[in-house]
């Protein structure tokens, strides 16, 4: 299976599960935003949705996996850097690259005669793992992350020891089964259940997904302020908690 259809089965799999209907209908608007020929063809359904400003951030980052499940393309990280959506119509195509842009992203459009597409893309490795964060696929961005650690080390000029490689890999396999765990607690509906504290920390590990525990206890101050060891401990308790309601099943 190719990586983009990797990250299109993770994102499905997270969809599997019951979701608000105003979110369907931000995902049908993406994937509609790919195959219109005319942008006015979607005015009278969603033409609420071409006023950025209005859309919450879950609606703008649902866009964003509609159109990605309709033409998008995350080139295979061993081979080069690369993502891209297609679009039939020049105007849907730069409403989608002003949504990236309004991200932070540094996105490019051209167009395909061959194809008669507008191609909206951007090569940056940084800009893609946020990409693949966005759309919820965090098993692959990791492994993403894994394989741009490899492939930096290969170009440096002062490249790291087997040892460095060895734990860089290691602490994003650890990254990835502390965001699993969080992600069956929550799927287990038993997030609200948690203390104060382990929700905190979990929060912390999703939205510093690739960060070492030692960056992520950095970021943490006063009343809040934890220790890498105190982090830690919370992480295995998450996982062990994950755990426990799988052998509940």
């Amino acid at each position: 299976m190719s990586f983009s259809g990797q990250v299109r089965e993770e994102i499905l799999e997270y969809y599997s599960k019951k979701r608000d209907p105003y979110l369907i209908k931000a995902e049908r608007f993406g994937e509609y935003l790919t195959e219109a020929q005319y942008k006015n063809d979607l005015m009278e359904d969603f033409s609420d949705y071409f006023d950025i400003s209005n859309l919450s951030e879950e609606e703008i980052k649902t866009v964003i996996k509609g159109v990605f499940l309709a033409s998008g393309c995350i080139v295979d990280p061993n081979s080069d850097y690369r993502f891209e959506a297609s679009f039939k119509n020049k105007a849907c195509a730069e409403y989608f690259l002003d949504i990236l842009a309004l991200l932070d992203f540094t996105p490019k459009l051209v167009k395909r005669t061959k194809a008669s597409v507008y191609v909206v893309y951007f090569k940056e490795s940084e800009q893609i793992s946020y990409m693949l964060s966005l759309l919820e696929a965090n098993r692959c961005m990791l492994k993403f992350e894994e394989i741009r650690v490899i492939k930096d080390v290969n170009n440096s000029k002062n490249r790291m020891s087997n040892c460095e490689v060895a734990n860089a890999a290691k602490a994003i396999n650890s990254a990835l089964i502390q965001l699993d765990a969080i992600k069956t607690i929550r799927d287990k509906k038993r997030f609200s259940m948690l203390s104060e504290k382990l929700k905190y920390t979990a929060s912390l590990r999703e939205q510093y997904p690739t960060a070492t525990l030692e960056e992520i206890a950095s970021k943490t101050e006063g009343k809040d302020k934890i220790s890498k060891s105190g982090l830690k401990h919370r992480l295995d308790k998450l996982i062990q908690i994950a755990e426990d309601l799988k052998n509940d099943e």
